[in-house]
């Protein structure tokens, strides 16, 4: 029962990792009087500074005020599961852990961008990619492989299995055999290439 209730918990924090990140970060942060527009400032900045954000360097002062919403928001988060944990400890803190892990990747990946190239290869071609309307998830890609919104990219090193995680070769051949046609963003072409192919 510990086990499934360990699974649920990562199962529903990547859902609404992926649910939060499109509906509420991107939909509705494109209001630029609207609390989370900041959103789009952090990747205008992660956009000019090839994935890096100097940002993430702070942890208080006016340079992190922009983020402050970002740690509001998880610990929001975690006064609305509290209520559960009488009734399912081990579930909620594992969505405890979900949200301490969300923020210790997100910012990770933006003070290391060559960490997150090769550990959140989804995040990076959420960033980089042409589409940033992609590639929705952070910690782990599952719900974008759910939803059909993994794209990948050249920026990144693309991972060896849906999951996201490092498995024998095996394990990796059959896990990518289960997902059928995920996106590949078209390189970008020039006209002397396409006269040239043509």
């Amino acid at each position: 029962m510990t086990m499934l209730s360990v699974i649920a918990g990562l199962f529903t924090a990547n859902a609404f990792e992926w649910f939060a990140h499109k509906y509420i970060l991107h939909d509705y942060g494109r209001n630029r009087k609207g609390r989370d527009h900041y959103h789009w400032d952090h990747h205008r900045d992660v956009r000019r500074n090839d994935f890096h954000e100097p940002v993430y360097e702070h942890y208080f002062g006016e340079d992190y005020d922009r983020h402050r919403a970002e740690v509001e928001s998880l610990l929001f988060l975690a006064a609305v599961v509290t209520p559960l944990l009488p009734i399912a400890p081990v579930y909620t803190i594992t969505l405890y852990y979900s949200m301490w892990n969300y923020y210790h990747c997100h910012r990770k990946s933006h003070a290391n961008p060559e960490w997150a190239k090769k550990h959140l290869p989804w995040h990076v071609d959420h960033h980089l990619g042409r589409n940033q309307d992609t590639n929705w998830c952070v910690t782990k890609p599952w719900f974008d492989y759910i939803m059909g919104t993994r794209v990948y990219t050249a920026k990144s090193e693309t991972e060896k299995n849906p999951l996201g995680l490092d498995l024998p070769e095996w394990a990796n051949e059959w896990f990518s055999s289960i997902i059928e046609n995920t996106e590949v963003e078209r390189a970008r072409i020039s006209e002397t290439q396409q006269l040239q192919a043509g």
